[in-house]
């Protein structure tokens, strides 16, 4: 038996099943992200963000529905890197969590992989900067 602090078998599921009432809410967290990165490349302009949802029909219950299948959020704000891409996805971890980086929402470094794995089995995190274009799932 393991004296673990955090054991990780159980770990994922409670993080999944902790602190989003709903989608709406979930996809609420990343438009936030959104909106805070977006003010790091021009505090006068405008954040761009879309949500595209990708609905399929299954059977549920006996009779066949539209569910929401796929979510994608796009924006315009500042991109991140190869390194801070993998820090984004990892609980606790991020860029705004020095005192001097802590203004407005996202101080603890949980927002975006607490809010995603809550709604989905499968993340995946695209992001463009300087160019290039950088990927990272869980």
């Amino acid at each position: 038996m393991s004296n673990a602090v955090i054991p990780q078998h159980l770990s994922i599921h409670a993080m999944r099943s902790n602190g989003f009432k709903d989608g709406a809410h979930a996809i609420a967290e990343l438009i936030d992200n959104s909106i805070q990165n977006g003010l790091k490349v021009n505090k006068k302009s405008l954040t761009s963000v879309r949500v595209i949802c990708i609905d399929r029909q299954e059977l549920v219950t006996q009779r066949m529905m539209w569910r929401i299948s796929e979510v994608g959020v796009i924006d315009n704000a500042c991109g991140m890197g190869k390194k801070q891409l993998r820090m984004a996805l990892q609980f606790g971890n991020g860029t705004h969590l020095e005192e001097d980086q802590q203004e407005g929402m996202g101080k603890f470094g949980m927002g975006l992989p607490n809010s995603s794995i809550s709604q989905c089995l499968r993340v995946e995190v695209w992001s463009k900067k300087g160019g290039k274009t950088f990927f990272s799932a869980i």
